[in-house]
């Protein structure tokens, strides 16, 4: 167990809810810091009442729960034991605050005597995972949850995107190459350079170029289907006058000496 997770703004929330709330169960993300949670509020909550601790626990763990609890409130009354030793624990001898780690659970011999302890005390402090037996649930109210999501830092909003400054002889340029695509002008000095080109595009908003070229393609199919097609009479006078020409070099032969 380590207390520095205590000072994380979430679960030290965590704990003042408890805390103020007299007990209560927090459901957490394995390495959420529960178990920090569990002795902390436990520990706040008896020294806040006057009253003992009773800590059930893992027998791995009971030295770790002890350091915390000196750590947190070095002058209340503690005890950590297992759940095997406090199924052997006389009905009603466990009063002030209970703190209970859920996981203990897991070994139905300890059920019915836990539950016994938390109705005796004065005060429940569950800790559990989603997976946690669920016996002493309905006593430890209310019911905090604490996801690991919620440790994590927010994340880094995006860098804004830079705006390109564009100076004004560029942006006359734009203008002027736009204006030659759009009309096919050939003022103001003629069609301007490639180089021109290159430094007025590298500022030009494409969408901008692109509507212009499609303006100028639209443009180019509205003059080809107004362009007049020759009816069949002047179709007529073209081949007749094809046809006479055609027969006037016929009659007219080359001059001699002529290759």
């Amino acid at each position: 167990m380590d207390s520095s997770v205590l000072q994380h703004p979430r679960i030290a929330q965590a704990v003042d809810s408890l805390v103020a709330a007299g007990g209560g169960r927090i459901t957490y993300d394995t390495g959420g810091g529960g178990r920090e949670i569990l002795v902390a509020a436990g520990a706040r909550l008896a020294a806040q009442t006057g009253t003992p601790l009773t800590i059930v626990e893992y027998r791995h763990l009971h030295a770790q729960a002890r350091f915390l609890v000196r750590e947190v409130q070095p002058d209340i009354s503690s005890a950590v034991i297992s759940a095997s030793e406090a199924a052997l624990q006389p009905a009603g001898s466990i009063n002030g605050v209970l703190a209970v780690h859920a996981d203990v659970l897991r070994d139905p011999d300890v059920r019915q005597p836990l539950l016994a302890m938390a109705h005796s005390a004065d005060h429940l402090v569950l800790a559990r995972h989603d997976d946690s037996d669920t016996t002493l649930d309905a006593l430890a109210i209310p019911g905090l949850v604490l996801r690991l999501r919620d440790l994590m830092p927010p994340a880094p909003r995006p860098n804004p995107v830079a705006v390109r400054w564009t100076s004004p002889d560029a942006e006359a340029r734009k203008q002027r190459i736009l204006r030659q695509l759009n009309r096919g002008e050939q003022g103001d000095g003629g069609l301007v350079s490639f180089e021109e080109f290159a430094a007025a595009m590298q500022n030009a908003d494409p969408d901008e170029l692109r509507q212009r070229i499609e303006q100028m393609q639209e443009q180019q199919r509205q003059r080809s289907a107004d362009r007049p097609t020759p009816g069949p009479r002047q179709q007529a006078t073209r081949d007749h006058g094809q046809g006479q020409s055609a027969a006037h070099q016929h009659h007219h032969p080359r001059s001699p000496g002529l290759t």
